[in-house]
């Protein structure tokens, strides 16, 4: 028997008054007349619904990616991928599978029992009401909190909605009885809206432990790939770019030397004063910093003064963070670093190591993706500014993650910052691409693949990680009890 030939062989069968009732209550025979087209709606409604639903149910089940949806504003990842994509652990794709499965049974159903078949619009009233409110919920926090949209979920959004309009529009139960089923329809959103409130967030990382020192791992290319160098050898530090343009100073102070005795072959007595000048100088030249290091990927080590730091370079704890600045689980991640780093102080410093997800500076990346075009750009411009003044980076740093800015609003902030002639001089040098090109290698050793990535003496983070007492914890468990 069709769909049609079943709504058609018996209308009486289809609406909470209908057999012997319809004797008493023919006086509302007309209304429900206007009923019938809703069959359709819902029907149709609720089968699109449901096709979608099961397939971001099946995405979520397998861990599968979102096909023709993975960049820009429209980022299903990013979407059934935070914590308001579940409900107590369970993918919230399967309730919406629930629902429009509910509606469909009670519309495609047989003639129910008589003392059945007066609940049958209640149920499917109630059924696309829960649809049409859950709706507004999800499709608030894509616009809102999210900022990112899942074309699939609002395929499945819309079509509740059209289902809660239709039955609020031709109104197949009486105004007294569509209330009450109203009322239970919004009790049970609330309650849905409460579990994924209350619900601490799921874990969205994962830990990677580095049980021995990484021996197939040198500091640098120069090394054998067998080097059995220890963690504490320093051939195990990962030097930076800067490092080598550091002999700038000396070189100035052996011009000036030069020109001394140049100046001393006409007057002795200024060679004598500069002699004695430059003793007094060499005598009062300050002792180099101990070096300070951070250890990863269970021995490589790179020094506090040479990289990207936010924190002190003496400070008691170090880690190294790898990030983009246009990563939606990298601005989060931030936030609560930002946190915990607030509770730690002084103690707590990060390596703070840009690595673009886009292709034109990371030959790793296959496709880059729209919201990614401008991260080559960005990372350059932030290591330009911590190049021409460290002191000025931290504040320029938060400023990158807080504001998400494009390139030239970035590049008009970094210049009210610091000094806009030298900043613009080390951006058309080559460090800051020599710095990016240091951080993707070091990206390659970590394993590539997800950001950000927190990396401590013997494990790595990979992932969000959106909850500062969260990170206290993994600061606690992988970085405290190391340095002990």
């Amino acid at each position: 028997m069709s769909a049609a030939d079943l709504f058609d062989r018996s209308s009486s069968s289809w609406f909470p008054f209908s057999h012997s009732h319809h004797a008493t209550h023919g006086r509302h025979r007309g209304h429900f007349a206007s009923v019938a087209p809703i069959k359709w709606v819902l029907l149709l409604c609720s089968s699109i619904a449901l096709l979608s639903s099961s397939y971001l149910a099946w995405v979520s089940l397998t861990s599968s990616s979102v096909a023709g949806c993975s960049g820009g504003l429209f980022n299903c990842d990013h979407v059934l991928h935070s914590r308001w994509a579940t409900v107590m652990s369970v993918p919230v794709s399967i309730p919406a599978i629930l629902t429009h499965a509910s509606i469909l049974g009670l519309l495609l159903i047989r003639p129910m029992p008589l003392r059945w078949e007066r609940y049958r619009w209640p149920m499917i009233s109630f059924a696309a009401l829960t649809a049409g409110l859950a709706a507004l919920w999800f499709v608030g926090l894509q616009v809102f909190l999210l900022e990112h949209l899942c074309p699939y979920c609002l395929v499945a959004h819309t079509a509740g909605l059209i289902a809660a309009a239709a039955v609020l529009w031709r109104r197949p139960l009486r105004k007294s009885t569509l209330m009450k089923v109203g009322g239970a329809s919004a009790a049970s959103v609330a309650l849905l809206i409460a579990l994924q409130i209350s619900t601490p967030a799921p874990d969205t990382f994962e830990v990677i432990q580095y049980d021995s020192p990484p021996a197939a791992i040198p500091a640098d290319s120069s090394l054998p790939a067998d080097s059995t160098t220890t963690p504490d050898d320093d051939s195990m530090l990962f030097e930076a770019p800067l490092s080598s343009t550091q002999s700038a100073a000396p070189k100035s102070n052996a011009n000036l030397t030069g020109v001394s005795l140049a100046l001393g072959l006409f007057n002795p007595s200024m060679l004598m004063a500069g002699q004695v000048d430059q003793a007094a100088a060499g005598s009062a030249t300050p002792k180099q910093p101990e070096r300070r290091t951070a250890s990863i990927l269970g021995g490589l080590k790179l020094d506090t003064r040479q990289w990207p730091l936010i924190g002190k370079p003496d400070a008691e704890l170090v880690f190294v963070e790898l990030f983009d600045y246009t990563c939606p689980h990298c601005q989060r991640t931030h936030a609560a670093l930002s946190q915990a780093k607030a509770r730690y102080g002084d103690r707590l410093a990060v390596i703070v190591l840009p690595v673009p997800l886009n292709r034109a500076c990371n030959p790793t990346v296959r496709q880059t993706g729209a919201a990614h075009a401008e991260s080559c750009e960005l990372a350059r411009l932030a290591i330009s500014v911590w190049v021409v003044d460290p002191t000025a980076f931290p504040k320029f740093h938060d400023y990158m993650f807080e504001s998400k800015p494009n390139y030239a609003a970035a590049l008009q902030r970094a210049s009210q910052m610091v000094d806009a002639e030298k900043l613009r001089e080390t951006m058309s040098g080559s460090i800051p691409s020599d710095y990016i090109a240091k951080h993707v290698a070091l990206y390659k050793r970590a394993g590539e693949g997800a950001i950000p990535k927190l990396m401590f003496p013997t494990s790595t983070t990979v992932g969000e990680v959106a909850s500062a007492d969260r990170l206290v914890q993994l600061i606690s468990q992988h970085l405290e009890r190391s340095s002990r």
